[in-house]
C-alpha cells in the first residue's frame, strides 16, 4: 500500500514538473508575444507619422477656395482662377504668373442652390505662390466677393488638422490677453509671455491637454 502510494506520488510529482515546465515555456512565449506586440505598436506609429507626413508633403501646395458663388468658376476652375485670384486679392508682382496645375470641387456635387458655397480644391504649381496667396488673404482681413465672404485655406491631412485644432482655445485665451503666439507647421504653437518663449507640440496621447506655461497658465487662473 505504501509502496503505491510512493509510485502514485512519484507520478504526481512528475506531472506537476511537466506543469510547471509547459507553463514556463507558456510564460515565456507570452513575454516574447507581448515584445513583438509593443514592437509592432511602436513601427505602426512611425509607419503612420511617416504616411501622414508624406500625405502633407504631397499637398503642400493646394488650398481650399470656399465662398465663391455657384457655378461662378464656369467650365475651366484652372483659367479662372489664375485670372481671378491675382485681381482679387491684389496680389503683389509674381516672379512669375501664377500658375495652376488642377482644381476641382470638393465633397459635394453641383447643384442649382445658389446659397451654398461653392467649395474648390486647386494645386499651385510653386510652394512660394501658395504661401504668397496667403499671407496676401491675412493682410487683407476678411474677403468678400459678391456680398458672399470668401475663405483661403491650406491644404492637409485629417490627422494634422485635427492636431492644429486642438490648440484653438489655448490660441483663443492668448488672444484675449493680448499674449503674442504663432502656430507653426506642423502642429507647433509658439507662446512669448513677459520674454519667455515656450513652444507645444501637439503629441498623440494627450492631443487635448495643452495649457499655457506655468506662469501663464497662472496668470489666466487668476483672471478668469
Amino acid at each position: 500500500s505504501i509502496s503505491n502510494m510512493d509510485k502514485k506520488m512519484e507520478a504526481f510529482t512528475k506531472c506537476l514538473d511537466e506543469v510547471e515546465r509547459h507553463l514556463g515555456d507558456t510564460e515565456d512565449s507570452v513575454h516574447t508575444i507581448e515584445t513583438s506586440v509593443r514592437q509592432l505598436q511602436e513601427t505602426i506609429v512611425k509607419l503612420q507619422d511617416k504616411a501622414d507626413d508624406l500625405e502633407n508633403h504631397s499637398c503642400r501646395c493646394n488650398l481650399h477656395l470656399v465662398g465663391l458663388p455657384e457655378g461662378e468658376e464656369g467650365k475651366d476652375p484652372v483659367s479662372f482662377l489664375e485670372n481671378w485670384l491675382p485681381t482679387f486679392l491684389n496680389l503683389p508682382d509674381l516672379p512669375e504668373n501664377l500658375e495652376i496645375e488642377r482644381a476641382h470641387r470638393t465633397f459635394l456635387p453641383k447643384t442649382r442652390n445658389a446659397d451654398r458655397p461653392c467649395m474648390l480644391l486647386f494645386k499651385l504649381l510653386r510652394y512660394h505662390d501658395k504661401e504668397t496667396i496667403l499671407r496676401q488673404a491675412h493682410k487683407l482681413g476678411p474677403l468678400t466677393f459678391k456680398n458672399k465672404p470668401i475663405y483661403l485655406f491650406p491644404d492637409m491631412s485629417t490627422d494634422l488638422f485635427q492636431k492644429r485644432k486642438s490648440f484653438s482655445d489655448v490660441k483663443r485665451l492668448c488672444k484675449d490677453l493680448a499674449i503674442l503666439f504663432a502656430l507653426f507647421f506642423p502642429a507647433r504653437l509658439r507662446i512669448d509671455f513677459q520674454g519667455q518663449i515656450d513652444v507645444f507640440r501637439c503629441r498623440r496621447d494627450d492631443v487635448s491637454l495643452f495649457l499655457p506655461p506655468p506662469p501663464l497658465l497662472d496668470m489666466l487662473e487668476t483672471d478668469i
